[in-house]
């Protein structure tokens, strides 16, 4: 399913995708314009395509299939 299809959903899947990719965004410090947001939109759009109806599922999946890059450190934090 793609973003474009979401007029396909009700008005209630459409809060479902919001508001769990919202939860999901601040959560783990992600812009939901960026890449990883965007991904984790389109994971919600599908999960929520799928069946799925709880919105911690949908935020714990998206936690396992869309997590952010851990932050890069500088050299000389992580070699001594």
């Amino acid at each position: 399913m793609s973003l474009f299809q979401t007029h396909l959903f009700t008005d209630d899947q459409n809060e479902l995708v919001t508001s769990a990719v919202g939860r999901w965004s601040e959560r783990n410090h992600v812009d939901v314009k960026s890449e990883h947001g965007q991904a984790a939109l389109i994971q919600a759009i599908a999960l929520v395509g799928s069946g799925m109806r709880s919105p911690d599922d949908i935020v714990a999946r998206l936690d396992e299939v869309c997590a952010p890059p851990a932050p890069e450190y500088p050299r000389s934090l992580v070699e001594e």
